[in-house]
């Protein structure tokens, strides 16, 4: 039991989520937040100028802490995944 446990607190350390700012030449026309895969993660594309920075880095900490805590959980299936990032 202790090594499932383990398992899965490994698990939810890969996981992660969080909001990065987006140029306009990257982000799709019309669009203001995008859903990426960067490496693994979940990222917010916002579009830059949308939301400040500070704003960011909150959303940034309350994310981490859910993460953490183990409130939120990445369950996609290979169809289901967002687009990766355009770098």
């Amino acid at each position: 039991m202790a090594d499932e446990g383990t398992a899965k607190q490994r698990e939810r350390v890969r996981e992660s989520v969080r909001i990065e700012f987006v140029p306009k030449e990257k982000m799709p026309d019309g669009c203001r937040v995008v859903p990426l895969m960067v490496d693994g993660a979940l990222v917010w594309g916002v579009l830059e100028n949308e939301m400040t920075n500070e704003l960011r880095m909150d959303f940034n900490s309350l994310l981490d802490y859910i993460m953490t805590c183990g409130l939120y959980r990445q369950n996609w299936t290979e169809g289901e995944m967002p687009p990766v990032h355009p770098r």
